[in-house]
């Protein structure tokens, strides 16, 4: 049986050219009741699904994540196909 990776924190530095960068990472955290490291995470994870299908707006990646949460989290409705009310 193969032993899980064991999940290791990385340190991610900013110098003085990414400033700004670090300034609005921590504007949009906060705006979504995020840590800076969970922010992070996110552009990560958005980044990685974004690299892996180019042809998709960001904006629909993005609400395909949040449908995704929401179904998960027991929100999701199904569609009954044909009816028309």
């Amino acid at each position: 049986m193969a032993k899980a990776a064991a999940m290791h924190p990385i340190s991610v530095r900013f110098g003085r050219e990414e400033r700004s960068m670090l300034q609005i990472l921590r504007a949009r955290a906060a705006a979504s009741k995020r840590t800076l490291s969970e922010q992070m995470k996110y552009y990560a994870h958005l980044g990685i699904v974004a690299s892996d299908n180019p042809d998709l707006p960001l904006s629909f990646i993005e609400g395909l994540l949040e449908g995704a949460e929401e179904s998960r989290a027991g929100l999701s409705v199904p569609y009954k196909w044909g009816v028309l009310k």
